[in-house]
């Protein structure tokens, strides 16, 4: 409690501040003009014209690093995830090649000796690992359609899979994101990388992605022995900044076991408010499951944004969980920001218990 009232007096603070910075209106802020993005960017080209460092003509590299404090407290005295606390640096590079019609991309993940990202408040292990998080090819056959090959990132749900897409440090669900999913018997269940083909359409206010895969819901980083696992997704930009998008999965292994999902969000985005409303429901190998996810982000001025979000699950008879965050994050340039979060979660399961989490994050884009 002292940790929340120490990190909710901090941000009154920061607010403060931030208000006072606009000349000639005492207590009140400037928000960044309302401009919602124009179009879907579900199946369209997003490599062509994206933003990086030149190095050479057809060859652009992006990424960030990512130094990160982290503590974790479980209270569970049934087992699950320890209290832990420590230092984490992770870094990610990208590589965007340009030879349209056809555009490749390559993605890789560097993170230290000590692990201590947790979505969701996974456990804190020590690992060193150079990753390969997606390697693909796209051939666009015109404007609209283009078909992609390899390695690349599931498509349903709303949070992207990397730190600077993120309204937070964390993601959204304790149970269905991270390592934290074993502790059910059930693998990661969204932002996993899988190997496949995809055909893509984007006309701008429409948008479709279909795609074949030996695997959507890999166990421990591995892909499973698989028949078929396909994916498919809807998106429509209903008007300018609100978009709605729906997603169906499957995936059905050897041993005849399934997992199904549906996939369902609502987002809107004025570029100084964004409101998301998201809802999932599973059957994961005959464990019936579903969630719901509400977030708020105001971008107060361009040095000071909150976020407030809540999420709930229930799988079946194993757990139930109830967790809201609340993130501030601070803008220091164009390529740096900081971040405060504070999370808590109520778990209902075998045995009661509470997850409170605490990060601290520094950010680096380029």
């Amino acid at each position: 409690m002292k940790t929340l009232l120490s990190f909710v007096s901090a941000s009154v603070l920061a607010v403060s501040s931030s208000f006072a910075q606009v000349p000639g209106i005492p207590g009140l802020s400037r928000a960044p003009v309302a401009s919602g993005p124009q179009g879907t960017t579900l199946g369209a080209n997003t490599t062509s014209g994206a933003g990086g460092i030149d190095l050479a003509n057809r060859v652009k590299l992006r990424g960030y690093v990512d130094f990160m404090y982290a503590n974790i407290q479980n209270d569970d005295a049934g087992g699950g995830v320890n209290d832990e606390a420590g230092f984490n640096t992770a870094a990610d590079v990208d590589f965007l090649f340009d030879f349209s019609p056809v555009t490749a991309e390559l993605h890789t993940n560097l993170s230290s000796d000590r692990t201590v990202r947790a979505p969701g408040g996974g456990s804190i292990g020590s690992t060193s690992a150079v990753a390969l998080e997606q390697a693909f090819i796209r051939y666009n056959v015109n404007r609209d359609f283009s078909i992609s090959m390899g390695r690349q990132l599931s498509t349903l749900g709303f949070e992207g899979d990397e730190a600077p897409n993120l309204y937070q440090v964390s993601n959204a669900y304790l149970f269905g994101d991270g390592t934290s999913t074993a502790s059910l018997g059930i693998p990661s269940l969204r932002r996993n990388y899988v190997d496949g083909i995809r055909g893509n359409f984007n006309n701008g206010r429409f948008g479709f992605s279909l795609g074949l895969h030996n695997a959507l819901f890999p166990d421990d980083g591995s892909t499973k022995s698989g028949d078929v696992a396909v994916d498919l997704q809807a998106a429509i930009m209903i008007l300018p900044g609100l978009e709605g998008r729906l997603g169906y999965a499957h995936e059905s292994v050897s041993n005849s076991s399934e997992i199904e999902q549906f996939n369902a969000w609502l987002a809107y985005n004025d570029r100084a408010l964004t409101l998301a409303i998201e809802y999932d429901n599973w059957d994961i190998r005959d464990v019936d499951a579903w969630d719901i996810m509400l977030m708020g982000n105001y971008q107060f001025n361009d040095f000071f944004g909150l976020t407030l979000r809540y999420s709930h699950e229930d799988f079946d008879t194993k757990a139930e969980s109830d967790r809201i965050t609340l993130y501030t994050s601070f803008t220091v340039t164009d390529n740096l920001s900081l971040g405060l979060e504070y999370s808590h979660a109520s778990v209902d399961s075998a045995t009661d218990y509470d997850v409170d989490e605490f990060y601290a994050e520094s950010l680096l884009s380029f």
